[in-house]
């Protein structure tokens, strides 16, 4: 069959719009599964440590971004944090872990966690206040009681400010 591309479509083109529910689970394997379990069972936040530069990487990783070693001992961090960077987000999306709306105004921030120094962890501030919010501020964890904890980044409710 020719097809002139010269010539104005004179058929209206009909769309259907279908909607599939798609349910879909993967396996977290050895390192975030027990970094999971930990924060499910034991509100605990693990890294693990770079034998050979000393990184230490939140969630825990096999191999060290910088070294390309296998990464070694794990360590306890946090629950208490520093600030490093943040955002306060004023545009809704569609959250993909909770499956609605992500509800706004909300605080995203970056995290050092108490413990060896290395890769930042990223989470949600309960401060909102663009006024109250500052680079070096002092957070804390804070976790949904043991019944509602699911083995996942949302087990921590959020950080909130600490004075210390």
């Amino acid at each position: 069959m020719e097809v002139n591309m010269n010539k104005e479509a004179t058929e209206e083109l009909l769309i259907l719009p279908i909607t599939y529910d798609v349910p879909y689970h993967w396996s977290t394997g050895h390192f975030l599964g027990r970094f999971y379990q930990e924060l499910r069972d034991s509100a605990t936040i693990y890294g693990d440590i770079c034998p050979k530069c000393g990184y230490c990487l939140v969630p825990p990783r096999i191999l060290c971004p910088r070294c390309r070693v296998r990464m070694g001992d794990w360590i306890k961090l946090g629950p208490k944090g520093t600030v490093l960077c943040y955002s306060v987000v004023e545009q809704s999306f569609w959250d993909p872990h909770e499956a609605k709306m992500r509800p706004v105004p909300y605080t995203h921030a970056y995290l050092q966690l108490d413990g060896p120094l290395g890769g930042a962890f990223s989470h949600i501030l309960e401060e909102i206040d663009p006024e109250k919010l500052k680079i070096g501020m002092r957070v804390e964890a804070v976790f949904k009681p043991r019944e509602q904890r699911i083995g996942h980044l949302t087990d921590i409710l959020h950080f909130r400010t600490i004075d210390e």
